[in-house]
């Protein structure tokens, strides 16, 4: 039997096409696990939780100012 095409590869008689190198695409799966990997990492370093901010202490209206006739 001659020898099969570049790519192929002899299966009980019959062509069957050979492993193909991925091109560098990531499944959906793939990028889902990315994703939850990097948010999960985030959590566990502290990105997650914020410190509220302070409230600042309240002014008293100053007479003549634009708010104080409200």
């Amino acid at each position: 039997m001659a020898k099969p095409p570049g790519g192929y590869h002899v299966v009980r008689r019959h062509l069957r096409s050979g492993p193909r190198r991925g091109a560098g695409r990531l499944s959906g799966w793939m990028i889902a696990a990315l994703i939850a990997g990097v948010w999960s990492g985030s959590r566990l370093i502290g990105f997650g939780e914020a410190a509220p901010a302070a409230p600042g202490a309240p002014r008293p209206a100053v007479p003549g100012s634009a708010g104080a006739g409200r």
